[in-house]
């Protein structure tokens, strides 16, 4: 059991669930993964699959249909999948991120409409909150959402918005009032198929083709205002409180990188070279021995901030942010080295190899960048050593 994991959680009962997650994903995840980025399909099936095995709603509570599970069992979850197929694995993290927000910000009602069939694998939600100018600054936000009787008016378009293409409702963001910056910032829950909102062009990136995003425009879209899950005033309070993207996304990269290693080493004791397999050369060995490292180190730190969020440790978001910057980094070195070790073979599309590097690169963008989580990480360092704790 890596450090730091709330005393709470069974060490073998985590050892069962990894090892059943690995099972799932080989045998209905792997054997699939490169045709859903050849054709840039989501893996929808696999959100069925998910669901079915109790991951779709790990994190859900058990009063709304979920496993009612902690982050640490999550993040094992993401990195089993994610050595199989990183694009269902990110389903994982969409699920947690719309479950966290909803259990922790989200009224009754709310949690009663959308927290059992996400549970359940019947419903995607996806986060709209990037627009062309504003990024991870959201006080640069355009969107609007007027009151209007009963309602709110939304205007506004978004883009990059993974899962747009396949989601069932959207936490779409916009500006209330004219209060300065992130201040006026408000959250909805919209239903796809409302009137007024609409898909725009559909995004084709380098990586996780599969996910499906895509613009989402409001056009003078009618909201209830039952519908407002983010107060103008509190999105800093709320952006503070959404740890599981933080930790999951790091799981990822940490399930890529170990196959990627995996993958290498096997090779590395096949392919002959000179007389000896490539693996008796040093500065093979130098290399295993960096990515050994890197992914042990990820390892370490994901579980130890997973472990702190599940406990509620006030540090537990600092740890986290640290986790994905390292994690996010050191993936794509470790994939980097691993199509190196393949020589032509990395570089070929009928290997793996290239589709995880284009996927792992992603996790350097999505969730935080790596340049705004170290303005955070340091932030956070001048607050814990002003404070006196170390």
């Amino acid at each position: 059991m890596p450090p730091s994991a709330p005393l709470n959680i069974d060490p073998e009962e985590l050892a069962l669930m990894r090892d059943s997650a690995r099972r799932l994903a080989n045998s209905a995840f792997r054997p699939r993964a490169a045709e859903w980025d050849r054709e840039a399909k989501p893996p929808l099936p696999n959100l069925r699959t998910l669901a079915e095995n109790g991951l779709a709603g790990i994190t859900v509570a058990e009063e709304y249909g979920g496993s009612g599970a902690t982050v640490v069992h999550a993040v094992v979850a993401a990195e089993e999948v994610a050595r199989a197929c990183p694009v269902t694995a990110a389903l994982i993290l969409a699920n947690c991120v719309s479950a966290e927000i909803l259990q922790a910000f989200g009224t009754e009602a709310q949690r009663r409409k959308y927290l059992p069939p996400l549970a359940a694998g019947d419903i995607l939600g996806a986060w709209a909150m990037t627009e062309a100018g504003a990024g991870s600054d959201a006080g640069e936000m355009r969107a609007t959402a007027h009151p209007d009787g009963a309602d709110y008016v939304i205007t506004g378009t978004k883009c990059f918005i993974t899962r747009a293409a396949i989601a069932d409702f959207f936490i779409f963001f916009a500006r209330v009032g004219d209060a300065p910056g992130s201040k006026a910032v408000a959250a909805f829950l919209i239903d796809k198929g409302s009137a007024g909102l609409k898909l725009g062009a559909r995004d084709l990136h380098m990586g996780l083709r599969g996910g499906a995003s895509a613009e989402v425009i409001a056009q003078e879209c009618r909201v209830p205002k039952e519908q407002m899950i983010v107060a103008p005033g509190t999105l800093a309070k709320v952006m503070r409180g959404l740890n599981q993207a933080r930790v999951l996304n790091p799981a990822i990269c940490l399930g890529i990188a170990a196959e990627a290693l995996d993958l290498a080493v096997r090779y590395a004791h096949e392919r002959e070279a000179f007389g000896r397999n490539i693996a008796r050369f040093q500065g093979i060995q130098w290399m295993f021995a960096d990515m050994e490292t890197g992914v042990e180190a990820m390892r370490l730190m994901i579980y130890r901030a997973a472990g702190m969020l599940a406990a509620g440790d006030p540090d537990g978001p600092h740890r986290a942010a640290t986790a994905k910057l390292f994690a996010g980094e050191t993936a794509f070195d470790v994939v980097n080295k691993a199509m190196q070790i393949h020589g032509g073979y990395g570089y070929s599309t009928e290997f793996p190899l290239e589709r995880m590097l284009r996927d792992v690169r992603a996790f350097q963008l999505g969730g935080g960048t790596n340049e705004i989580l170290r303005n955070r990480i340091a932030a956070g360092l001048y607050r814990r050593w002003e404070s006196g704790r170390n």
